[in-house]
Protein backbone atom coordinates (compact mmCIF):
# COMPACT_ATOMS: atom_id res chain seq x y z
CA UNK A 1 0.00 0.00 0.00
CA UNK A 2 2.89 2.35 0.72
CA UNK A 3 4.15 1.94 -2.84
CA UNK A 4 0.81 3.08 -4.26
CA UNK A 5 0.84 6.27 -2.17
CA UNK A 6 4.48 7.12 -2.94
CA UNK A 7 3.58 9.97 -5.33
CA UNK A 8 0.57 11.24 -3.38
CA UNK A 9 2.20 14.58 -2.43
CA UNK A 10 2.72 15.35 -6.12
CA UNK A 11 -0.85 14.37 -6.86
CA UNK A 12 -2.07 16.72 -4.14
CA UNK A 13 0.02 19.61 -5.46
CA UNK A 14 -1.21 18.94 -9.00
CA UNK A 15 -4.85 18.87 -7.91
CA UNK A 16 -4.43 22.16 -6.03
CA UNK A 17 -2.89 23.74 -9.14
CA UNK A 18 -5.75 22.46 -11.31
CA UNK A 19 -8.28 23.95 -8.88
CA UNK A 20 -6.37 27.25 -9.01
CA UNK A 21 -6.34 27.16 -12.79
CA UNK A 22 -10.06 26.36 -12.86
CA UNK A 23 -10.68 29.43 -10.72
CA UNK A 24 -8.56 31.85 -12.77
CA UNK A 25 -8.89 30.41 -16.29
CA UNK A 26 -11.65 27.81 -16.50
CA UNK A 27 -11.43 27.64 -20.29
CA UNK A 28 -7.89 26.17 -19.98
CA UNK A 29 -8.82 23.18 -17.79
CA UNK A 30 -9.72 20.93 -20.73
CA UNK A 31 -6.40 21.62 -22.43
CA UNK A 32 -4.52 20.95 -19.20
CA UNK A 33 -6.30 17.65 -18.65
CA UNK A 34 -5.62 16.61 -22.25
CA UNK A 35 -1.92 17.48 -21.92
CA UNK A 36 -1.60 15.67 -18.58
CA UNK A 37 -3.29 12.64 -20.10
CA UNK A 38 -0.80 12.54 -22.96
CA UNK A 39 2.19 12.92 -20.63
CA UNK A 40 0.89 10.24 -18.25
CA UNK A 41 0.18 7.89 -21.13
CA UNK A 42 3.71 8.45 -22.43
CA UNK A 43 5.24 7.66 -19.04
CA UNK A 44 3.18 4.49 -18.73
CA UNK A 45 3.95 3.29 -22.26
CA UNK A 46 7.65 4.18 -21.95
CA UNK A 47 7.98 2.24 -18.72
CA UNK A 48 6.39 -0.85 -20.23
CA UNK A 49 8.46 -0.54 -23.40
CA UNK A 50 11.59 -0.61 -21.26
CA UNK A 51 10.32 -3.54 -19.20
CA UNK A 52 9.40 -5.58 -22.26
CA UNK A 53 12.55 -4.91 -24.29
CA UNK A 54 15.00 -5.19 -21.40
CA UNK A 55 13.22 -7.80 -19.29
CA UNK A 56 16.58 -9.25 -18.26
CA UNK A 57 18.13 -5.94 -17.16
CA UNK A 58 15.74 -4.23 -14.79
CA UNK A 59 17.32 -1.74 -12.40
CA UNK A 60 16.10 -3.66 -9.35
CA UNK A 61 17.90 -6.77 -10.57
CA UNK A 62 21.16 -4.90 -11.22
CA UNK A 63 21.76 -3.48 -7.74
CA UNK A 64 24.71 -5.77 -7.04
CA UNK A 65 26.76 -4.19 -9.85
CA UNK A 66 26.80 -0.42 -9.39
CA UNK A 67 27.77 0.43 -12.97
CA UNK A 68 25.16 -1.89 -14.50
CA UNK A 69 22.57 -0.45 -12.13
CA UNK A 70 23.39 3.12 -13.20
CA UNK A 71 23.28 2.19 -16.89
CA UNK A 72 19.91 0.49 -16.50
CA UNK A 73 18.52 3.54 -14.66
CA UNK A 74 19.85 5.90 -17.35
CA UNK A 75 18.49 3.67 -20.09
CA UNK A 76 15.05 3.59 -18.51
CA UNK A 77 15.06 7.37 -17.99
CA UNK A 78 16.02 7.99 -21.61
CA UNK A 79 13.36 5.63 -22.97
CA UNK A 80 10.59 6.99 -20.75
CA UNK A 81 11.49 10.63 -21.39
CA UNK A 82 11.66 10.00 -25.15
CA UNK A 83 8.21 8.43 -25.22
CA UNK A 84 6.80 11.23 -23.04
CA UNK A 85 8.25 13.81 -25.41
CA UNK A 86 6.90 11.98 -28.45
CA UNK A 87 3.42 11.72 -26.95
CA UNK A 88 3.38 15.33 -25.78
CA UNK A 89 4.51 16.73 -29.12
CA UNK A 90 2.99 14.33 -31.59
CA UNK A 91 -0.58 13.67 -30.51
Amino acid sequence: MKDILRASPWLGITLMLIVGLAFYAPHQVGLLVWTLTKVSMGAFVGYWIDRSIFHYARPTEMQSDKQAFLHSCYRRAIIISSVILACALGL
